[in-house]
């Protein structure tokens, strides 16, 4: 983020905590319950995630040629690499001849091929088909009708980008406009991957993300945990539509009240958050970041596919043990909101509820609705 904007936050949080105040929308928000619970609606997010261009993956997962993974939480099977010039690459992970899945493991390294389990097709890390046994058989097929399914990829933030549908000159620097100046700036982009998780949750998905939009619940739901870290409901939040971002404002923010904001550091005073619709969020930590992506697996359940990008792996035991306890904070605080989320979605069945209410300064939560329902409006 850059100098003038961190210094226009932070003047906006000196506001806030002089006044004890926090950003508001300008009307209490509602949506329907059966949004949580209706399998049509389900099946309307699924298709419209399949159309979205998605984080599937940390980028220094994918450093070196032959390095590659495997995703497959879309309910789609879909191949990164990075071939041997370099260049990332993603393909559905389905072989051309007969659709068997191409790769069954979920990732390794110094890959030169890949090879089909069911016939032993193989293809390059360019997605060429190279080889055919007993290719007699096949004589007259165009070879090049059965190269692999390439999809759009790019890398931005320390985090690799999927659009899971074939399309030429997808631009990814469109749809991160809103976002990409500041995550770049943070220095993301060098960062490397620390404690990778996938956690399967009973609730719906966008019960998890809606728990990671908002500071509401913080004194409440995280009271033994992160709370005492944390002013009490005091945030700054800007729609940068279908994105956002906020900041969650640290107790130590008191003191620009008398100090002022000059040559002061964001990252110090609070928590930037950013979600990049439809289903990441990156929380920017005073020295690392984490990374949650969520992903409908049901109306009542989802997976969560997380970790930490820290500015280089651990050289020492010592820096290990700090890392670990840093990640440790973020997950044991998700794991308070995971539960929420699922005692949530329960009470969604038990019929007490027939709609949603979130109040005035849980406004994202509301932009983050009113955007999916947009999109899917606009596609139906």
């Amino acid at each position: 983020m850059q100098p003038a904007q961190q210094a226009a936050w932070l003047d906006r949080v000196r506001s806030h905590m002089a006044a004890r105040t926090t950003d508001m929308a300008e009307d209490v928000a509602r949506v329907d319950v059966a949004r949580y619970i209706d399998p049509q609606r389900l099946t309307a997010e699924q298709a419209l995630l399949r159309r979205s261009p998605i984080a599937v993956t940390f980028a220094s997962k994918l450093a070196k040629p032959g390095d590659y993974v495997t995703h497959d939480l879309l309910g789609l099977p879909i191949l990164l690499l990075r071939d041997t010039a370099g260049q990332l690459q993603a393909f559905l992970n389905v072989c051309r001849h007969r659709g068997a899945k191409l790769v069954w493991d979920r990732g390794g390294c110094g890959k030169r091929a890949f090879t089909c389990p069911y016939h032993a097709w193989s293809y390059d890390l360019t997605g060429k088909l190279r080889g055919i046994p007993h290719e007699a058989g096949f004589a007259g097929i165009d070879r090049a009708q059965h190269n692999l399914v390439r999809l759009p990829v790019a890398q931005a933030f320390g985090l690799v980008f999927v659009l899971p549908e074939p399309h030429d000159g997808y631009d990814f620097s469109g749809f991160l406009a809103g976002v990409r100046e500041d995550l770049e700036s943070f220095g993301l982009g060098s960062h490397v991957l620390h404690d990778e998780r996938e956690i399967g949750l009973k609730c719906n998905w966008k019960v998890v993300i809606e728990g990671g939009l908002e500071t509401y619940h913080v004194p409440f739901a995280h009271k033994t945990t992160i709370a005492p870290m944390f002013a009490d409901n005091v945030a700054v939040a800007d729609r940068l539509d279908p994105h956002a971002r906020l900041y969650f404002t640290k107790r130590n923010a008191a003191e620009l009240v008398e100090q002022g904001v000059e040559g002061r550091n964001l990252r110090d005073y609070g928590n930037p958050l950013y979600y990049i619709f439809p289903n990441l969020i990156i929380l920017v930590q005073p020295d690392h970041a984490t990374v949650m992506t969520v992903f409908p697996q049901g109306t009542d359940a989802c997976s969560v596919h997380g970790g930490a990008l820290i500015p280089q792996p651990p050289a020492t035991e010592k820096a290990e043990a700090y890392w670990d306890r840093n990640v440790k904070i973020f997950w044991d605080a998700l794991d308070e909101d995971f539960q929420m989320g699922q005692a949530i979605q329960a009470g969604f069945r038990s019929g007490a509820n027939t709609h949603v209410t979130f109040g005035r300064f849980e406004q994202a939560c509301a932009w983050f609705h009113d955007s999916l329902d947009r999109r899917l409006a606009a596609t139906s």
